[in-house]
């Protein structure tokens, strides 16, 4: 992970913890997925697990993507002014 020289401490630590929260939120819905999976989808009992899982488990991908367009997500790869050209043979 990469910080700009001016970050503080304490910005770094609350990006960590985000970045802690996320990864477990992913987990969890993946585990309850499994969970599912394996213990109740022979009989399909329990289909609430299915929709909460997806939201847990996507949810944080979408919040990284969100962050890093925002500009808040860390440093970026700075876009060039203009698209390159490619000459053409005439």
């Amino acid at each position: 992970m990469h910080h700009h020289p001016s970050t503080s401490k304490k910005a770094v630590v609350t990006e960590a913890a985000v970045d802690v929260c996320l990864a477990g939120a992913a987990v969890a819905g993946a585990a309850l997925l499994a969970w599912w999976a394996v213990a109740f989808h022979p009989t399909y009992a329990h289909l609430w697990m299915v929709p909460l899982g997806l939201v847990l488990a996507g949810t944080p991908p979408v919040v990284c993507l969100a962050l890093r367009c925002s500009g808040d997500g860390g440093p970026r790869v700075p876009l060039p002014r203009s698209l390159p050209t490619v000459p053409t043979a005439c």
